[in-house]
């Protein structure tokens, strides 16, 4: 017999979590030694998750490749229709796919990717002047995206969200270490 939840006490536990502003990283650098309920998936969804169940099939999930899209020829109209095409059957379904011939310099990508982790890194207090659930700001960090009564598993993960295509003034709202 599959244990009961207690959703009131678990929606309580996410409600602290957040809170918190502590994020994943926060309760890694607490030292937590046990996880949360909070992130643990049902055992029956476990026992009833696709797992290889023999080398063959087991050689097949590890050789998958997820799609690669070329953006070279997107300046051309027919390559164009082409490259969008390839984008919509990955997105539908893979659910991601790898840019390349994109155009964006390595070490633009490796800044970017070098401001993120300086983000992560900073002390609890800082990170928390930008945690919000306010989906709305250009900028966010969070842990848990959902609604407190949802009863699937939470990410274990922390997330910074910038949305400023929309508005180059918005800029200024990233934090300055990932500029």
């Amino acid at each position: 017999m599959a244990p009961v939840v207690d959703y009131s006490q678990r929606e309580m536990e996410i409600k602290a979590f957040d809170e918190s502003k502590a994020g994943v990283k926060g309760l890694v650098d607490a030292g937590v030694t046990k996880l949360p309920t909070m992130f643990i998936h049902p055992l029956e969804n476990l026992l009833s998750s696709s797992l290889p169940e023999d080398d063959e099939h087991l050689h097949k999930v590890r050789s998958l490749r997820f799609p690669v899209i070329d953006l070279s020829g997107f300046d051309s109209s027919e390559s164009r229709t082409e490259i969008v095409e390839e984008i919509k059957k990955a997105a539908e379904s893979w659910g991601f796919f790898q840019l390349v011939d994109h155009g964006i310099p390595l070490g633009v990508i490796e800044g970017a990717q070098r401001g993120i982790r300086a983000f992560h890194e900073l002390p609890q207090e800082e990170k928390a002047k930008w945690y919000s659930r306010d989906f709305a700001q250009h900028v966010n960090f969070f842990s848990f995206h959902g609604d407190f009564k949802v009863t699937t598993p939470a990410d274990w993960r922390d997330t910074l969200s910038c949305k400023v295509l929309e508005d180059p003034a918005s800029f200024e709202a990233i934090p300055q270490i990932c500029r």
